[in-house]
């Protein structure tokens, strides 16, 4: 069952880091630096989030993303 959560977490993070991807890209496109930084940020955070589990809840046996 665990397994099942760390799939469901690890595709919720791939959403969320896309969605950022794609906001930070339009912001690029309207020269809007603050918003740019920000999901800038975000990204960020995302992957900090990824490294967390991967270092500390994934199980070694089966890669998640």
């Amino acid at each position: 069952m665990a397994n099942e959560y760390l799939i469901e977490i690890h595709n919720y993070i791939s959403e969320q880091k896309d969605i950022a991807k794609s906001r930070q890209a339009e912001a690029q496109e309207n020269k809007d630096r603050a918003s740019q930084r920000f999901y800038e940020g975000q990204l960020a955070e995302w992957q900090q989030m990824r490294a967390y589990l991967a270092e500390k809840v994934d199980l070694k046996t089966q890669k998640y993303f």
